[in-house]
């Protein structure tokens, strides 16, 4: 017999209900060891190297080649304009986390999204970062992210608001990470 593939938002409904599955089945399979690789190149432009993770219970090597991302400042922060600076890469990231998070559990749901367009601001004071006020916030002190979501109705777009609110690059920044910090033992 001959099954039938159901595609909603570009995802097989199929192979979302196995994922969930697997996962229910062995949890193990739902944890994941993202990594990136940087190297400093001058001034404010560094280049990063995303390649190889470890997710479903095995190292992944489906990638042949790395994703290769430069990053640097704009001239008013003394850079060089080679890449988007470190604090958009996070508004990128986020942005496209919490749009993925909401067309797939859209999906997983049956609930057909015809188009999503968003937006991103953030805001940062360097003082803080320059030593100029030591109370101040190192990092963003407010983001801003803006949905248009075509088709639908009002209630179908504020479900489709808290699919995304599900991103976990949104939760890694709205609660604190254990981020540890440490040299490279020399051998």
């Amino acid at each position: 017999m001959e099954t039938l593939t159901k595609t909603v938002n570009g995802f097989d409904q199929n192979a979302i209900a196995g994922i969930v599955t697997a996962i229910q089945n062995n949890p193990d399979i739902a944890k994941f060891e993202l990594r990136a690789h940087n190297e400093w190149i001058d001034g404010g432009h560094n280049r990063s190297y995303i390649q190889g993770f470890y997710g479903a219970c095995q190292e992944d090597t489906s990638r042949t080649e790395p994703f290769v991302y430069d990053s640097d400042e704009p001239p008013v922060l003394l850079g060089s304009n080679k890449g988007a600076n470190p604090g958009e890469v996070i508004l990128y990231g986020l942005l496209g986390c919490m749009t993925s998070a909401m067309v797939l559990l859209a999906a997983a749901r049956g609930i057909p999204v015809e188009g999503v367009r968003s937006s991103i601001e953030g805001d940062i004071d360097l003082r803080a970062f320059l030593g100029l006020d030591p109370s101040g916030v190192k990092g963003f002190r407010q983001i801003r992210v803006t949905f248009d979501i075509q088709g639908g109705t009002s209630e179908q777009k504020e479900e489709l608001l808290s699919l995304a609110k599900q991103s976990p690059v949104l939760h890694s920044l709205l609660n604190p990470v254990d981020v540890q910090v440490s040299l490279k033992q020399e051998s």
